[in-house]
């Protein structure tokens, strides 16, 4: 393992993808990529995304496309691959914490499309909050376990040493993808590990991640925070959405209906909602803590042991339990002001997908489409239907 404070910049003409990890501050990075754009087109880095993330671009090509969601995201897929293959910048990037999703064969096939010699950042976060980010963003698809029942499961799907005892098809659970174990030994083989660099957050400076990529980038200082624009709901709030997650689960609602409004059209304004609401931070249990951090210690063993780069101090992706409660209160009731303003996203977003179906169905001819004679049949038809209903 190479530790460096800051990376050294890539050789010109290289080329990066970061995999994430989700909930890692991508958000922002992203953001204040695409902000940066013209600067750093201008500079020679070349961003193949399409603004801030296409995440379905990104999910298609890590193999994890939900199967209800359609459009041309293969297309376009294929379109980034080969603008990314074949760019000439001095440096060419790609930012997508969809990537994160991929193993075994679709890695080489990432490959493949991207170039081996690719290398790939990813961006990591102490174990302990990210399951509560994560946990609170696994709510946004219509989750309905507690976080501490979620947890357990979490924990009971994928043991320290990595065996994982839960079937899966594409999306794998999330101790899994966010093991830096799992990351090494099936990226490293395909990629090359001195190709791999894993980003440790600085635990007090909120820029450090936007100076670790102007300096793969080989660029000045020209990155700049944006609004995160994903920050997590209140605990009440939170605690709210789970409940009617249930109530729509146990009512045998459909998950494609639920993430086209709550996923798709209501994820703006649930944003917006979320900004300007009173923070009420999730907390994890201490007991989560600890067990997080048997699996951190494991992962940083393993990494300890490869040939990546760490920019950053592994030790900072431990956490002090003392910092955790014993227990953690679970919120049973929320502001009802606040319960009104998130009920009016959820109807509005419904009234949307009510719309767009209606829009799509097919329309029922009016009297104007007929002839003379057919016009007399189906007035006499429309007739008697309503003798009939009578």
């Amino acid at each position: 393992m190479r530790s460096v404070d800051l990376p050294d910049a890539l050789p010109d003409g290289s080329r990066f993808i970061h995999i994430g990890l989700p909930k890692t501050g991508t958000t922002a990075l992203q953001g204040a990529l695409d902000r940066a754009r013209p600067e750093l087109e201008a500079l020679g880095a070349h961003n193949v995304n399409h603004g801030r993330h296409e995440m379905r671009v990104g999910q298609v090509a890590a193999g994890g496309l939900a199967d209800f969601w359609q459009g041309t995201w293969e297309r376009r897929w294929e379109e980034l691959a080969k603008e990314f293959r074949e760019s000439e910048a001095r440096c060419t990037f790609w930012s997508s914490e969809s990537l994160s999703h991929a193993r075994g064969e679709r890695i080489s096939y990432l490959a493949e499309q991207l170039g081996a010699d690719t290398h790939v950042v990813v961006t990591l976060r102490p174990l302990a909050p990210l399951m509560v980010s994560q946990w609170q963003q696994w709510l946004r698809r219509r989750g309905t376990q507690s976080l501490e029942e979620w947890a357990q499961n979490q924990f009971a799907a994928v043991s320290v040493a990595g065996e994982v005892s839960l079937d899966y098809v594409k999306f794998m659970p999330s101790l899994h993808r966010f093991s830096l174990r799992r990351i090494v030994e099936e990226w490293g083989p395909v990629f090359g590990e001195d190709r791999i660099v894993l980003v440790v957050p600085d635990p007090v400076d909120r820029l450090h991640n936007l100076r670790v990529f102007e300096r793969l980038m080989g660029v000045p200082e020209v990155l700049r925070l944006v609004p995160e624009g994903n920050a997590s709901l209140p605990y009440p709030e939170a605690e709210m959405l789970r409940y009617f997650n249930r109530a729509w689960t146990d009512h045998g609602g459909d998950h494609p209906t639920w993430m086209e409004v709550i996923g798709v059209l209501a994820r703006i304004p649930l944003r917006d909602y979320t900004n300007t609401t009173t923070p009420h931070p999730i907390r994890a249990p201490r007991w989560v803590a600890e067990k997080a951090n048997e699996y951190a210690v494991a992962w940083n063993a393993a990494v300890e042991a490869s040939g990546v780069t760490v920019v950053g101090d592994l030790a900072d992706l431990v956490v002090d339990p003392a910092d955790y409660p014993e227990e953690v209160e679970v919120p049973t009731t929320v502001d009802v002001e606040s319960a009104g303003r998130l009920m009016d996203v959820a109807f509005t977003a419904a009234l949307q997908h009510a719309g767009k179906a209606a829009a799509a169905a097919p329309a029922r001819p009016d009297l104007s489409t007929y002839g003379g004679r057919e016009l007399l049949g189906e007035l006499g038809r429309r007739a008697r239907r309503r003798v009939t209903r009578r």
